[in-house]
């Protein structure tokens, strides 16, 4: 029976502690023998990752700029919300299968255990706020005008925080969406003055959902930015092999590949690491 990994942080919105909780792999379902791959790159993605298609491109521009071969395996997306057994299931994955997983949020203080590391980041993407009327800023919508944001991700839990510090007759009120297509619907008929959602997702918006072309990103400012910061999970043994990826990430964000990359697909944000994050 074959075993394989859940999924990845990204965009899910998971609390780093949910992660603590794993009780250890049995030895058995390690194969912790190194693995011989000569000139390829096996490389692990989330089937449900939010940005897999452009994960899949930055590790080919990586594996092309260390002159390897590139081998991608997808995993069954989902997981407990709970975060139950995820870090297992990766464990066995990286041991077993993965050189490299893309798409993993790079936090300052990792909820991954020892045996992991992350690489330094090879974009860097923010939450935005968009509306369909002409307010100038975020500052400009009135209060008492309800506001969408994503269930259970990073930038709801950093407005829900900002909210709760203003006094009590100026907050917003707030209306959680786990469907962006409806909280997209919903600013387009006026429901809702407006609604914060992640870069990549606004991108695929406009390109399948046609109410998505009559919104528009507005500043977040007095909102704490928030920004998501992707890189790459990597066995802590592999340390030249994390060297190279480094180095190849700085590479692709110097000569611009990262940011052609970001202009195709339509990304706001920034290549490589960004300052001021969450």
């Amino acid at each position: 029976m074959k075993t394989w990994f859940v999924a990845g942080l990204l965009g899910l919105g998971i609390a780093t502690s949910a992660f603590a909780q794993s009780y250890g792999v049995p030895s058995e379902l390690l194969n912790n023998t190194r693995r011989l791959e000569g000139d390829t790159l096996q490389v692990c993605t989330d089937v449900t990752g939010k940005i897999g298609a452009f994960d899949r491109e930055v590790a080919t521009a990586i594996a092309d700029a260390l002159f390897l071969k590139v081998n991608f395996h997808e995993g069954f997306g989902g997981f407990p919300t709970s975060g139950d057994g995820f870090l297992d299931e990766l464990q066995i994955a990286m041991t077993n299968t993965c050189d490299i997983m893309m798409g993993m949020t790079v936090q300052e203080n990792s909820p991954f255990p020892d045996w992991a590391v992350l690489s330094r980041p090879y974009v860097s993407l923010p939450y935005l706020f968009v509306v369909r009327d002409d307010y100038k800023s975020f500052a400009d919508v009135p209060r008492e005008r309800k506001l969408g944001t994503p269930l259970s991700s990073m930038g709801e839990r950093v407005f829900i925080t900002w909210n709760q510090q203003q006094p009590k007759d100026r907050r917003y009120i707030r209306l959680p969406y786990a469907d962006m297509d409806l909280m997209t619907k919903r600013v387009a008929d006026g429901s809702i003055a407006g609604m914060l959602i992640w870069a990549p997702v606004y991108s695929d918006l406009r390109k399948s959902n046609p109410e998505a072309a009559s919104l528009h990103p507005i500043p977040i400012a007095p909102v704490p930015e928030t920004v998501t910061r992707v890189g790459i999970l990597m066995k802590a043994r592999d340390t030249y092999l994390r060297t190279q990826i480094d180095q190849a990430i700085d590479a692709l964000v110097a000569d611009g590949t990262i940011a052609g990359l970001m202009e195709k697909f339509g990304y706001a944000g920034t290549p490589g690491d960004a300052k001021g994050v969450q």
